[in-house]
């Protein structure tokens, strides 16, 4: 089982893939034992998920994907222009191309339905940006059941002076365990803005690996995992200065309630000859419990002049002199606890400017926050 999962994925040789994996500790070996059949690429969708996605903020520019297959009936791009063309190739594999501003947000839904036992899909998706702003808001569900096993392999290139707007919702029930390669490669003067967040998932892992491809290529990372149970999400970020001018700013915050593990893993590289580039990566953590584990590692090489660079990483409790404070002014422990943690998170949502988008946001992290 761990084969597929460092071969067909990743980059640079196996040695370095490999490595990646030894460093999280996430273990494959439980998957590894068990026996997957093809997921049912037609399983009906449960009222459930439907629920969980049917927004009306974005109907007419859906996309929606079961067990790694292009669902027709549940995919609506009716509203999207001639901006944008959706295409489907050979096996799990799909385009979409962008040419020109988009207002509205394009909403991309990968669906895992379990089936009569545990199964498994892999895709690949292909998103061009030629020319203008795009904004993408991808979301990944599941139902409870069967165990389900998605592999998941998406490809981003922003053409010179083009900008995305990337927003990542991953929800997930304890029965799937997802993996999820997400390579990108910034133009010139072009800018990547992302959000990730990460909730539930027996398991989770984020590979997400962006080239500052041109000069003055931008890009801004916010993410956020909020665990509780015992929920695994694993994080791996490498971001590469590779032309001169480029600049990154990472900013990350997790948060490992009961039995929960989170890791993260922030890497930049400046690389040889790409001379003037900014790099800053933020991480923190807030362990909610003593039986929770987050694992932190900033990484920074630098192979170029004239350049600036800061990257740091917290794990630990929450600060008892605040919580005194409040707690001073009338308001109940619990209460405020719930506060503390909640404004912690909003930190790595702010960024994002659909207030709508950013309160549902909001809403999903504080739904798996301990009430207590």
């Amino acid at each position: 089982m761990s084969a597929p999962l460092l071969e067909e994925f990743g980059r640079g040789d196996a040695r370095e893939r490999e490595e990646s994996w030894r460093y999280s500790k996430t273990a494959l070996r439980a998957l590894a034992q068990q026996d997957y059949a093809v997921a049912d690429a037609r399983a009906a969708l449960p009222d459930t998920l439907l629920e969980q996605f049917d927004w009306a903020a974005t109907r007419g520019r859906r996309v929606v994907v079961v067990n790694g297959v292009f669902s027709e009936a549940h995919s609506d791009i009716s509203g999207v222009g001639a901006s944008v063309t959706v295409g489907e190739s050979a096996g799990n594999a799909y385009s979409i191309r962008i040419d020109g501003d988009i207002e509205r947000p394009m909403h991309v839904v990968y669906a895992n339905v379990p089936s009569a036992q545990s199964s498994r899909w892999q895709a690949n998706v292909e998103v061009t940006v030629v020319s203008g702003r795009a904004r993408v808001i991808e979301q990944f569900i599941g139902a409870q059941g069967e165990s389900v096993l998605g592999s998941l392999r998406r490809r981003y290139d922003l053409a010179d002076a083009t900008q995305l707007d990337l927003v990542s919702l991953c929800e997930l029930p304890e029965s799937v365990a997802m993996y999820r390669l997400v390579e990108a490669r910034v133009g010139a003067k072009a800018r990547l803005h992302t959000t990730h967040v990460l909730l539930g998932g027996r398991l989770q892992r984020l590979d997400f690996q962006v080239d500052l491809a041109g000069s003055e290529a931008r890009l801004e990372s916010r993410g956020v995992f909020a665990l509780r149970g015992r929920d695994h999400a694993d994080t791996q970020l490498d971001v590469r200065h590779l032309a001169r001018d480029t600049a990154c700013d990472v900013v990350w915050r997790g948060v490992a309630d009961a039995r929960a593990r989170g890791i993260f893993r922030g890497a930049i590289t400046v690389a040889q000859g790409a001379d003037g580039s900014d790099a800053k990566l933020s991480n923190k953590n807030l362990l909610l419990s003593s039986s929770a584990e987050i694992d932190t590692q900033p990484a920074l090489e630098i192979y170029a002049d004239e350049v600036k660079a800061a990257h740091g990483a917290t794990v630990g409790q929450i600060d008892e002199r605040a919580l005194f404070y409040l707690r001073s002014r009338g308001i109940p422990l619990a209460v405020a606890r719930r506060m503390m943690v909640t404004a912690f998170c909003a930190e790595a949502l702010a960024g994002i400017g659909d207030a709508d988008l950013r309160e549902l946001l909001a809403q999903r992290v504080q739904a798996v926050l301990p009430a207590e």
